[in-house]
């Protein structure tokens, strides 16, 4: 008897222990099961917080989809005489919101590519849908038609307002401007280097076009040379690489008549030099020793004439082919348009000529031409009569 009593003691314990730990299983499942319906509650009530707009604006869609789509199967199986008719809302309901769809998705993968043909798709659409119902309801009145158009069209109307294409601030506005203005004048810019670039052509009559970099404006789809801002560093030029050279030779220290970085022979002073004879001219013969200079020597070196030399010699200089430089009225020959232009940029890249300040008679004078060509000049470069 008392081992039956003990082994039944055994066994209520043990079914209560089981109990027990169920009764835990089944509290802890139920705790799970609550903590997810309210990770999902939160979630919901977060989107919802977060999109106000888009829930509303959807729901609006819905409504007017369930409304449109039934009336429209209905008016199609009655017109096609058939069930095929049933499916005219795949056509006009879903044909909008297709386009529509493509619209926000275009702009959210990919922001710059232009939709104007989506949105396009969006209206005609739209205006097929809005006339189907509205034909459908006309035959119980012009109220039922207006009604059933308007209901068909309202969903897609809202989704292209506030969410398809959202206001701007005033800020976003003036941004998106300026910086339309800046790609339109870069790429005029573009265009006009393109249009003058030069072409370097290999052995194998392969092309590659050739720019110089510096600082231009635009104007007249031609590019015209622009004072350079002097706090910002432009392109090394032939002065850059000079003064790097001397620079580099200062450094090391190099003696004299030694050459330096450029090849040439470096001296520690001014020299006076003769300037070099005219093409077809022959030079100055050179002075007898001990004999004294004659009125022409002061024409031959790079000082300039004092009171006590000579006057200086007028050198005619020979232009190519053995013609004369110089015509009879003392003015250059006759150079075309283009020459001209090349000739003025090279004057304002070496700092001859201000584009801010230029005058005609300075272009003139600079170029050695007529007024009138001075003048066409002086507007092409400045924009200003």
């Amino acid at each position: 008897m008392h081992a039956a009593g003990e082994e039944t003691r055994k066994n209520r314990e043990a079914a209560a222990k089981l109990a027990a730990e169920a009764e835990a299983a089944r509290l802890v499942e139920r705790d799970r099961r609550r903590g997810e319906r309210a990770a999902r509650w939160a979630a919901v009530r977060g989107f919802t917080a977060t999109h106000v707009v888009d829930v509303l604006i959807y729901g609006i869609a819905v409504v007017s989809f369930a409304m449109a789509a039934p009336a429209m199967a209905s008016y199609g199986a009655d017109v096609y005489a058939s069930a095929l008719g049933g499916l005219l809302p795949l056509i006009t309901e879903l044909g909008m919101w297709a386009f529509a769809v493509a619209v926000l998705i275009s702009r959210v993968r990919t922001p710059g590519r232009p939709v104007w043909g989506l949105q396009a798709g969006v209206w005609v659409f739209g205006a097929v849908a809005c006339g189907a119902n509205a034909v459908h309801g006309l035959n119980r009145g012009w109220g039922p038609a207006v009604i059933m158009g308007v209901v068909s069209v309202a969903g897609v109307i809202a989704h292209q307002l506030a969410i398809a294409s959202p206001p701007r601030s005033r800020t976003e506005r003036q941004r998106a401007r300026i910086e339309r203005r800046a790609a339109g004048k870069a790429a005029a810019a573009a265009r006009a280097a393109v249009r003058t670039a030069a072409a370097q052509i290999d052995a194998e009559g392969r092309a590659r076009l050739t720019y110089t970099p510096g600082t231009y404006r635009v104007r007249r789809g031609r590019l015209v040379a622009a004072p350079a801002d002097p706090d910002v560093p432009g392109p090394p030029d032939a002065i850059d690489r000079e003064i790097a050279a001397l620079l580099e030779n200062a450094a090391t220290g190099p003696r004299p008549g030694t050459t330096g970085g450029g090849g040439e022979p470096i001296h520690r002073g001014p020299v006076a030099t003769a300037e070099p004879p005219a093409p077809g001219e022959a030079p100055d013969p050179a002075p007898e020793p001990g004999s004294e200079p004659g009125p022409d020597a002061g024409d031959r070196t790079a000082g300039p004439a004092g009171p006590d030399r000579g006057p200086r010699r007028s050198r005619k200089r020979v232009g190519p082919a053995g013609t004369s430089g110089n015509t009879g009225s003392g003015t250059p020959p006759r150079r075309s348009r283009d020459r001209l232009w090349t000739e003025l940029q090279a004057a304002v890249v070496a700092g001859d000529i201000d584009p801010a300040t230029a005058s005609v008679e300075e272009v003139r004078k600079t170029l050695r031409c007529r007024k009138e060509t001075a003048k066409r000049l002086h507007h092409d470069l400045t924009g200003n009569d």
